[in-house]
């Protein structure tokens, strides 16, 4: 008897053989894109959650003018103790670096190992499973302890105990569990060497801590941010800091600009949902719709002894049947991507992992799916002889399941779009942008040589002269953190106390040649000739002027020692962070030299082209630059990734929405042949008949786009926000999109009706 259902279902799937490849294809697709985005989500999401008691763990930070994201993990080596002697909530802190990646050359071969350098009190914050020897490592740093899955790298199945260390001077005295999974990732564990300069103003290492179980983290938060310190000098100074959960560090303060944004993965997430319920709406309208269709077949196969429980059992085959295809096809498009998607998302694990969690997502649409389509066949088994006979009943609810499907999947597409084409312009003004405060943003400097010894030096500038394309200039003094920042604290501003005005600027120090090469922007007053005398004559950026609310800062004075003389646009290297305040001055200090080049083409073509130029006479030459485009490049990393997966989702949308509006034609012309065949009879000419499909669809069209445009407005609005330097969302993208869309319609149903509309109306209603 199964056989037989199956046989059946199959045929009944190859009658239908458009509709069913498409249900196909698209479930699958929504199925593969929900499982991806939901698994990384989760990923993230779970960083460190291993740990007992990770969810009363926070890493302790501060705000920095040094860090183009305003945030430094980075903390004073007194702040452990101190939290621990001043917040009876806090049950324990430790003070360590995060992780130092350390070489080691043996036998001309080099080796990585990542070390993870701590005191005596990290394990009481994060425990450490000890699995051979003792944990004296934590009191002598000339022993350490290695993970179990570095023992065995390097040892095999030998005991690596009283064993010399992979680092300088030390002995493996301890073997413990490797994390998986973690902001932590190491392969030996040490003990920290103090800090000499135990001071509140240096920083060299992070600081965690436990909190008691029900501690108030909001109370706590706002005590941390207001807290007070007493410095060497015993002065009171501020010291505010910023907690974190430790697991939602990984993704709230990401230690690379590469990383995507955990906002961008939600809402990738969210997108892909949106693909799911699209694909799935197309499934299951199709599906109703075919059910309807079949009404009078099941009446007859009633009328000839076909019990309800058989033809449950035949429709249920059939769904499985198609249910259980979607999932093989699913499978085959997550081995295909699973390669790109490892690259985006940066998850490192095996194939089975992702295949063990993509499943449970899968299955829980297609268990969404089959328990809507189960509950329309136990309501279709309630419908009456004489009600699935009439064709009314059927043609009605077909045509408000069609329109919902349809309307709502040119929702989708047309928001998709619309969402692109503004980050797109988003994308495209941030690069492009005078208001970025760089005029000449490729200017490439050279931070890294090798190969180069100091006696070839002029050789090398010589030779860089001489490659043709490249333009190579020697300044001093580029006003850009390459090679890291300094700064220092003012408290001067207008009709303010003197409390509330101390704040950090960055301290550069600039070139008139420099200046001019990167085409910076002098906003008021002159440049200085040099910054000697006193006052010092400095320049000052927009943001110092917002800082210090002057509105006349030309000649205005500060710490008793500088004097503005000119206002530059602010260098905005962050489109999300704003520009800190700064102070320019000239030949105030030694120059410092630097090297830099201007090209022609793609930077990857300029740099072989130089290196394999020089490596004729260097062969182990090297450069490394720096600029401020890639620097704008590499912040906007996470919109970059966006913008592809929103592309491409824009893409599955349209097509799921173009396969589902053919096949929904193909339905309806199937269903409406009578009707058609009636028209014809009637003196409709085969004009007449397309402008009928063209009007509802139209409408449709028009409805779905009232619906969009405003939500997709509102959406891109709000992200935009989060940008320092904003473009405009032009009017000229409606249309655009209308105008592609409409294409897309006329190109995807236009020749299916024109088939249905030449059909011999006589023979129609013959068949019928």
């Amino acid at each position: 008897m199964l056989k037989h259902y199956l046989i059946v279902a199959l045929r009944n799937l190859i009658k239908y053989k458009t509709q069913t490849i498409i249900s196909i294809i698209g479930l699958a697709v929504g199925l593969v894109s929900f499982a991806l985005s939901g698994m990384w989500l989760h990923y993230e999401q779970t960083y460190d959650t291993f740990h007992e008691g990770a969810d009363r763990v926070y890493v302790a930070g501060t705000t920095s003018n040094l860090e183009n994201s305003g945030y430094s993990s980075i903390t004073s080596p007194m702040l452990a103790q101190h939290l621990m002697n001043t917040f009876p909530e806090i049950e324990s802190a430790t003070y360590g670096n995060r992780i130092v990646t350390i070489e080691n050359t043996n036998n001309g071969q080099t080796s990585s190992w990542k070390k993870m350098e701590i005191d005596s009190t990290f394990t009481s914050v994060l425990p450490l499973v000890l699995l051979e020897g003792s944990y004296q490592f934590l009191h002598n740093p000339d022993e350490i302890a290695i993970t179990r899955q570095t023992a065995l790298r390097i040892f095999g199945n030998e005991s690596p105990i009283g064993k010399p260390g992979p680092t300088l001077s030390t002995t493996i005295t301890a073997v413990v569990e490797g994390w998986k999974h973690t902001n932590y990732n190491f392969d030996l564990v040490g003990k920290r060497v103090p800090d000499e300069n135990r001071l509140w103003n240096f920083a060299s290492g992070q600081t965690l801590f436990r909190v008691i179980p029900g501690t108030d983290i909001e109370a706590l938060k706002k005590k941390l941010k207001d807290m007070e310190v007493t410095d060497n000098e015993g002065k009171k100074i501020k010291y505010p800091v910023i907690i974190t959960p430790l697991i939602e560090e990984h993704y709230t303060h990401p230690s690379t600009s590469a990383f995507i944004h955990i906002e961008h993965i939600r809402l990738f997430c969210i997108i892909s949902l949106l693909i799911a319920l699209s694909a799935l709406a197309n499934y299951l309208i199709m599906y109703l719709i075919r059910i309807r269709m079949r009404q009078r077949e099941w009446a007859l196969r009633k009328v000839n002894g076909a019990s309800n429980t058989g033809l449950m059992s035949l429709l249920v085959s059939e769904l499985l049947l198609l249910l259980f295809m979607t999932f093989l096809v699913a499978l085959f498009l997550m081995e295909i991507s699973l390669s790109a998607f490892r690259s985006i998302s940066g998850i490192n694990e095996n194939a089975l992992f992702f295949y063990k969690e993509a499943g449970i997502y899968m299955s829980i649409v297609l268990c969404i799916a089959l328990c809507f389509a189960w509950l329309t066949l136990f309501l279709q088994n309630h419908f009456t002889l004489q009600s699935a006979i009439s064709s009314s009943s059927t043609t009605h609810f077909s045509n408000v399941f069609r329109c919902i499907g349809l309307w709502f999947q040119l929702a989708i597409s047309i928001g998709f779009i619309f969402c692109t084409i503004v980050m797109m312009q988003q994308l495209h003004h941030l690069r492009t942008s005078s208001d970025m405060g760089i005029t000449h943003p490729d200017v490439e400097f050279v931070y890294y040589l090798s190969g180069i010894l100091s006696d070839d030096a002029e050789d090398w500038v010589r030779k860089m002269q001489e490659i043709p394309g490249i333009e190579f200039h020697r300044i001093t003094d580029v006003p850009l953190p390459i090679g890291g920042k300094s700064g220092f604290y003012i408290d001067e501003s207008d009709n303010k106390q003197q409390a509330e005005t101390e704040f950090m600027v960055n301290d550069f120090q600039i070139s008139k040649e420099a200046f001019d090469l990167l085409g910076m922007q002098l906003i008021q007053g002159t440049f200085p000739e040099d910054s000697h005398g006193k006052p010092v004559k400095v320049l000052v950026n927009e943001a110092f002027v917002r800082k210090t609310g002057w509105k006349n800062p030309i000649g205005k004075q500060f710490s008793n020692y500088y004097s503005v003389c000119g206002v530059v646009k602010d260098i905005q290297l962050s489109p999300t962070v704003p520009a800190f305040p700064s102070v320019f001055t000239v030949n105030l200090y030694p120059p410092k030299n630097k090297n830099a080049f201007t090209y022609h083409g793609s930077y990857e073509d300029a740099k072989r082209t130089i290196e394999t130029y020089i490596q004729k006479t260097y062969p182990n030459f090297r450069i490394g630059t720096q600029s401020v485009a890639k620097m704008i490049e590499d912040s906007l990393a996470s919109e970059r990734t966006l913008m592809k997966l929103l592309s491409v989702a824009s893409a599955v949308c349209i097509i799921i929405a173009i396969f589902g509006i053919f096949s929904l034609i193909s339905l309806s012309c199937e269903q409406r042949r009578k009707e058609i065949a009636i028209r014809k009879v009637n003196g409709a000419t085969i004009k007449n008949i397309i402008l009928i499909f063209l009007k509802e669809y139209m409408s449709l069209l028009v409805l779905a786009a009232i619906v969009a445009f405003p939500t997709g407005y509102i959406i891109m609005k709000r992200w935009l926000e989060t940008y320092v330097i904003q473009t405009t969302i032009s009017w000229w993208g409606y249309v655009v999109i209308l105008i592609a869309i409409i294409i897309i319609i006329l190109s995807s149903i236009g020749w299916r009706i024109w088939q249905a509309a030449l059909k011999n109306p006589a023979e129609e209603i013959r068949t019928e």
